[in-house]
């Protein structure tokens, strides 16, 4: 009985010791590590779809080229100060979604207000990266295409 009662806990540690999550062992390598994977697809490639939604009556249109074209040109104007860590006054509701299909991956862009949005891939494993959008001009602030789109809401 106690050689079994032996046997199985050496095997038991052996699993726990072969299974043990990595996720809490790896950092994220830097607070822009999803923006710069967006910026890199939208600079090889045309995404297959991207839709932005606007999250209280959860209507969605398509962003044509121009829209994609403005959201890298904001992309290229991020300075490292602009990712922070989680804020403390982000808003509990999103108020826009920008969603990017590619062939391999689905990228997001959680537009908050016009100061705060975060990026993420669909499955990521580091958390979001989130944006200071304070000093990025109006007219390449996705808060602020969104409010255009959807001007009538």
């Amino acid at each position: 009985m106690k050689k079994i009662f032996m046997i199985l806990s050496i095997i038991l540690v052996g699993i726990f010791s072969f299974t043990s999550c990595n996720y809490s062992l790896n950092k994220k390598p830097n607070n822009f590590y999803y923006t710069n994977l967006l910026a890199q697809n939208l600079t090889l490639a045309s995404p297959k779809k991207c839709i932005i939604e606007e999250c209280n009556f959860h209507d969605e249109e398509e962003l044509g080229e121009k829209s994609i074209s403005d959201i890298k040109n904001m992309l290229k104007v991020l300075k490292k100060n602009n990712f922070i860590n989680r804020p403390k006054d982000l808003p509990a509701k999103i108020s826009y979604k920008i969603t990017f299909i590619f062939n391999k991956e689905k990228l997001l862009i959680n537009v908050y207000n016009e100061k705060y949005l975060s990026i993420y891939p669909w499955d990521g494993n580091y958390p979001m990266d989130y944006i200071n959008m304070d000093k990025v001009p109006i007219s390449l602030n996705p808060y602020y295409l969104g409010k255009y789109i959807f001007k009538n809401y």
